[in-house]
């Protein structure tokens, strides 16, 4: 997290299918999860005439240049809460659980490749005034 943004971040840029953020609380015997951000190609639109955008990191609820379809954000990022986070690639996806703490840092209680384990970035801004995140090195 950046300035209370939340940023989605790739090891490297990937032209991106969809991206859709999802929450449940299990503790409260919800089995179901509840999209509350989702951003993608409308399916009806033939898949050769689409144009995925190449993609590093992505803020939670920013348009997505090229993605006629979005949905939300229904609601801001609560503290506390478990989220799912599955980002589509062209012949990948990327999907990680992640809680922001009352600290407001997001973490992955579950992280699935240790070089997620313990990973912070340093923040940036490009001179269009957008915030970039640069991963920090994990020490071992």
């Amino acid at each position: 997290m950046a300035d209370n943004e939340l940023f989605f971040m790739l090891e490297k840029e990937w032209e991106i299918k969809s991206v859709a953020v999802f929450t449940r609380n299990p503790m409260a015997g919800e089995k179901v999860r509840k999209t509350i951000w989702a951003a993608a190609y409308d399916p009806t639109t033939n898949e050769k005439k689409r144009k995925y955008p190449k993609l590093k990191q992505i803020k939670y609820g920013q348009k997505i240049e090229g993605f006629p379809w979005v949905e939300g954000p229904f609601e801001p990022l609560q503290k506390n809460v478990e989220y799912l986070v599955r980002i589509e690639l062209r012949k990948k996806f990327a999907r990680e659980i992640f809680i922001i703490t009352d600290d407001n840092k997001a973490v992955m209680p579950k992280p699935r490749f240790s070089c997620q384990k313990d990973r912070t970035y340093s923040v940036s801004i490009d001179k269009d005034g957008n915030k970039i995140l640069i991963p920090k090195p994990v020490s071992k």
